[in-house]
C-alpha cells in the first residue's frame, strides 16, 4: 500500500514534531526513517498507525487520508523486535526501534530475517531506527530526519556517496565522513585546508564561496607509514571492528579517521602520512550545504 505525504506539519504546542512537504512511499517498499532521538521517526510512524493527526497538510494511505477510516482498519501492524509478521491482511507493517538493546550480532540477525521477511510478503515496511549502522543495511530508500525535517532521501549508496548537507555527511557511515574546514581558491579547483591544497576532481562553479568544508570518507584515505608525502600525522586511537581497523590520526589541521588496507598494523604514537583520493571529495558551504564539483 502506498504512503503519500502532503504538505504535512505535526505539532505538539509550539514544537513542530514533523514538517514533510512531499514524500511517497511506493506499495512494497521497505522504507527506514532514520535520524537521532528528538528527530521526528517514532511521530511518522505513529501517523501512518493513525495514533497522531497532523496538523495541517494530509497522509494518504493507499489512496484515502488516514481519517477516512479508523485506526483498525487501515491494514498496518506494528512489530517489535523479533515478532513475527503472518500473512493476512495487513498491508503496512511499521517497526518502531526495533533493535533496541540488541547486541551486534542479535541486530544483523534481526535485519536479515526482516529482509527476508519483506522479500516474501511484499508488504509495506516502515522502520524508524536511530541506529545508521543498521538501517544502511536495510535494502530500499531512507529518509534521514533532523528535528522533524527530511535532509535528505534515497539509497544507502546516495547518503554515503552523495550526502545533501554535512548532517548527513556526518550521520551517516560506520564511521562516518570527515568533515573539515578549509578556503575554496578562487578558480574553484581546490580547497586549502591548513597549508596544502587539496585538487578536487572537478570545479566548483558557485566560487563566491570562500569559506567551505570538505568531506572525505574513511575508507577513502589512503594511510602510509611511511611519512613522506601528503599530510603528515600521529596516530591517536587503533581501534578493530567487525573485522575492520578503524585509525584516528591527529593532524595539525583537525583530526581524521581512516578504515582499510592501509591502517592495519598502525600503532598509537606512530607518524604516518595521509592521502586522500580526489574522485572521492565532496565540498560543502559554508551553510553545510554540498556544492557540485563539475
Amino acid at each position: 500500500m502506498q504512503l503519500r505525504f502532503e504538505q504535512l506539519r505535526t505539532q505538539f504546542g509550539e514544537t513542530t514534531a514533523l514538517d514533510i512537504p512531499a514524500l511517497v512511499v511506493e506499495a512494497g517498499e521497505f522504507f527506514t526513517f532514520a535520524g537521532p532521538p528528538g528527530s521526528g521517526k517514532s511521530t511518522a510512524l505513529n501517523l501512518i498507525a493513525g495514533d497522531v493527526s497532523p496538523s495541517e497538510g494530509r497522509l494518504i494511505v493507499g489512496g484515502s487520508a488516514p481519517d477516512a477510516t479508523s485506526p483498525g482498519d487501515r491494514g498496518v501492524v506494528r512489530l517489535e523486535g523479533g515478532d513475527v509478521l503472518a500473512p493476512g491482511d495487513h498491508t503496512i507493517a511499521v517497526f518502531d526501534e526495533p533493535f533496541a538493546g540488541l547486541d551486534t550480532d542479535h541486530q544483523a540477525m534481526l535485519v536479515e530475517e526482516l529482509t527476508r521477511l519483506h522479500a516474501r510478503l511484499k508488504t509495506t515496511f516502515v522502520c524508524a531506527t536511530r541506529d545508521q549502522a543498521v538501517a544502511l543495511r536495510f535494502p530500499g530508500r531512507m529518509a534521514v530526519l533532523r528535528t522533524g525535517s527530511i535532509q535528505q532521501v534515497g539509497t544507502p549508496s546516495d547518503l554515503i556517496e552523495r550526502p545533501r548537507n554535512t548532517f548527513v555527511a556526518s550521520y551517516m557511515g560506520d564511521p562516518p565522513m570527515n568533515v573539515v574546514p578549509g578556503i575554496l581558491e578562487k578558480d574553484g579547483v581546490a580547497v586549502e585546508i591548513g597549508s596544502r591544497a587539496l585538487q578536487l576532481n572537478g570545479v566548483v562553479r558557485e566560487t563566491f564561496f570562500r569559506d567551505v568544508f570538505l568531506g572525505v570518507r574513511p575508507e577513502h584515505i589512503q594511510v602510509r607509514r611511511n611519512p613522506a608525502g601528503g599530510w603528515q600525522g600521529t596516530v591517536s586511537h587503533v581501534e578493530s571492528r567487525g573485522g575492520r581497523t578503524i585509525v584516528e590520526i591527529r593532524l595539525d589541521v583537525g583530526s581524521f579517521v581512516a578504515c582499510g588496507p592501509g591502517a592495519v598494523g598502525c600503532q598509537t604514537g606512530e607518524r604516518v602520512a595521509v592521502q586522500v583520493d580526489a574522485k572521492h571529495l565532496c565540498v560543502f558551504d559554508e551553510r553545510g550545504d554540498r556544492l557540485e564539483v563539475v
